[in-house]
């Protein structure tokens, strides 16, 4: 185990006659660290890229387990201490006290909001063009040497990054997202919007939060890790992207501090997903009774479907990522991909095309300069601090329950998302990267909510269309309604005649999606399966009864869904693990186990103790635990020129362009 190398004789980078080298030299004292990689102001030398294959020792704190099968287990003890006392400290208070746990740590984040909206909010922009000019002035540098060759391929590659980033979130707010944001904020309550501009916004406003803004983060860690790792031979953890500022003190309890505190907020990230994904699973599962729909005590549900999620995960993981996890997200994201053509073809498809091109265009015109620095400063004023008299202004909770909560939920997941791309990105050129995991993923997010959000706006404006035929011409605003929900309503399937009117007061184009549904505030996972029943095509079969492809896409659903949480939890466990074991890249498979194991057992703990409060409570934590993350994101933008500069004045940009 090695000791701290404040208090001993450390390795020096320097400066080696052969061209692309770095060695390490001993020297008598710590090195005093300038500003620039590797410059040290006793030797004035200069880290240069290391050739291919060469293996360094890092002076950190190691732990060596012989076990009996010849293997070993090796890992930082403060680093895997630190993040299991931190995590297991917070998640106990939360199964004990769940209730005031949730209270504590609200205040916590409302405080955190209060405060640092302003910080959340221009932080990401930044990012954001900061990547983008990356991308024009270094693009052409690898995370990597110049000759070599990435490890994935482009489809295996865009899958990975997608599961392991917003796969499971897609299924959870690629309905309902849109359709919260029909009210409440400044673009649905200025109070002079029709309900054609307010639906529009309510897609705008949920693409803001899942285009560049939710990928900004990620792609900021992941290029920051991926050119001290590859390019500069340093280990594969977050520490490492601050041996611009620390130099060899990195390797210390700063350093080790820096990745404890990533361990945490990548299992806590990873253990409320999960536990809430499985409140979703089961909401599917009870719409399919496969779980019986009238049962209100479903914590043994809730176990179950975690543990079958581990297991899964845990056989993905030790398998290892070029075999299981990368199995898995292909699988997952083109069952994905199944999902949204079926509906596509299945709904009003010119709709769907219009739609697309219409909020692509809203998307660019508002979502890169006016939107990611909207603050909603006068909607946040309460009464007596100056609020708007006329009632239209926005709630004041909306801006922090939404905007600065997801500016906040990505950087808390930006360790582990950023440090698994960071992982697979082996070899890509810096433009590649940026457009495989930015300009892509925020391509497909485009089309994922015009289509699936675009779905569950018209079939909820359709609901009200219904309710209000029922008002005018039945004198009964449930004419239409559904048995199976009041928030439903059976579309007719043949034009609908009244007496004395000559037209038809309902002409039916779209036979065969019936129910359509308004949205259920108190049941927000229900949205999805609410769409996914409504193709059902009543009347339709060999003997009228085909009953729809509601059962078959919601079960696609559910295994999908499924699939892309095995991701994640297997992800995180590849990732934490790597933390863990001062970045190694090949661990025992025992490590990865132990780390799978704790996700599901944490996730467990904290819904049988407090229900969705607990895990309600614990992501509340890493969101307000995220806050330092953020200011050490932005920090990340200077490492990464530092480093780009050092690469490109030793002659390791890339001559090909992409």
């Amino acid at each position: 185990m090695a000791e701290d190398p404040q208090s001993q004789g450390v390795p020096a980078v320097v400066k080696d006659p052969a061209p692309e080298v770095a060695v390490l030299v001993e020297e008598e004292e710590a090195p005093k660290v300038d500003a620039e990689v590797g410059k040290t102001l006793d030797d004035n030398s200069v880290v240069k890229p290391c050739a291919p294959k060469e293996k360094r020792d890092f002076p950190m704190r190691e732990t060596v387990i012989s076990l009996g099968s010849g293997g070993e287990l090796r890992f930082n003890w403060f680093v895997s201490l630190f993040g299991l006392a931190f995590l297991w400290g917070i998640s106990i208070y939360c199964m004990v006290e769940p209730d005031k746990a949730k209270v504590t740590l609200d205040e916590w984040f409302a405080e955190t909001i209060q405060y640092f909206t302003w910080f959340y909010i221009v932080g990401n922009p930044i990012m954001t063009f900061f990547i983008f000019w990356l991308a024009y002035r270094y693009g052409n540098i690898k995370l990597g040497h110049k000759d070599a060759e990435p490890e994935f391929s482009d489809m295996s590659y865009f899958a990975m990054l997608f599961s392991a980033g917003v796969g499971v979130g897609l299924f959870f707010y690629g309905v309902s997202e849109p359709l919260w944001h029909q009210n409440s904020n400044y673009f649905s309550e200025a109070g002079y919007r029709s309900q054609d501009e307010i639906d529009q916004w309510a897609l705008e406003i949920t693409l803001y939060h899942w285009g560049f803004a939710g990928w900004s983060p990620y792609i900021m860690i992941a290029i920051c890790c991926g050119l001290a790792s590859y390019a500069f031979d340093l280990p594969l953890t977050v520490r490492s992207c601050f041996y611009p500022i620390f130099g060899e003190y990195i390797w210390g309890w700063i350093g080790d501090a820096i990745d404890g505190w990533s361990v945490v907020m990548t299992v806590a990230g990873v253990c409320t997903s999960l536990g809430l994904g499985v409140i979703q699973i089961t909401t599917g599962l009870q719409r399919l009774e496969w779980v019986d729909p009238t049962k209100t005590e479903l914590t043994g549900v809730y176990v179950a479907i975690i543990w079958i999620v581990t297991a899964f995960a845990t056989i993905s993981v030790v398998t290892g990522l070029k075999m299981g996890i990368k199995f898995l997200s292909v699988l997952g994201f083109s069952l994905g991909c199944l999902i949204l053509f079926l509906c596509f073809v299945m709904e009003k498809s010119y709709y769907l095309m219009n739609l697309l091109v219409q909020t692509t265009g809203f998307y660019m015109q508002w979502s890169i300069f006016q939107v990611p620095f909207w603050t909603d400063s006068f909607g946040s004023l309460n009464p007596g601090e100056g609020r708007s008299v006329d009632g239209n202004s926005s709630e004041t909770w909306w801006i922090g329950a939404w905007t600065v909560f997801y500016m906040a939920w990505w950087v808390a997941w930006a360790c582990f998302v950023g440090l698994f791309i960071a992982r697979i990105s082996k070899n890509r050129t810096i433009r590649s990267v940026v457009f495989g995991v930015f300009l892509a993923p925020t391509a497909y997010a485009i089309i994922w909510f015009s289509f699936m959000g675009g779905i569950g706006l018209r079939q909820a404006r359709q609901a009200l269309e219904l309710e209000k035929l029922g008002t005018d011409f039945f004198q009964d605003a449930a004419h239409y309604q559904s048995d199976s929900s009041e928030f439903c309503y059976d579309v007719p399937q043949e034009d609908v005649y009244v007496d004395g009117v000559e037209d038809p007061i309902f002409v039916n184009t779209l036979p065969g999606i019936t129910p359509v549904c308004k949205f259920d505030t108190t049941s927000s996972p229900a949205a999805w399966f609410n769409v996914m029943y409504s193709y059902s095509y009543p009347g339709t079969g060999p003997d009228g009864n085909f009953g729809g492809f509601g059962q078959f896409l919601s079960g696609l659903s559910i295994f999908t869904l499924a699939i892309y949480f095995i991701t994640s939890s297997d992800s995180g466990s590849l990732v934490v693990d790597t933390l863990a074991s001062n970045g190694a890249e090949e661990h025992h498979w025992l490590q990865r186990v132990f780390w799978a194991f704790t996700e599901g057992g944490v996730a467990t703990g904290l819904l049988v103790a407090g229900g969705s409060d607990a895990l309600g409570a614990l992501q509340a934590a890493s969101i307000v635990f995220g806050l330092p993350f953020n200011f050490l994101i932005i920090i990340m933008c200077w490492c990464i020129l530092v480093m780009c500069r050092t690469l490109e004045e030793h002659g390791q940009a890339n001559e090909n362009m992409d």
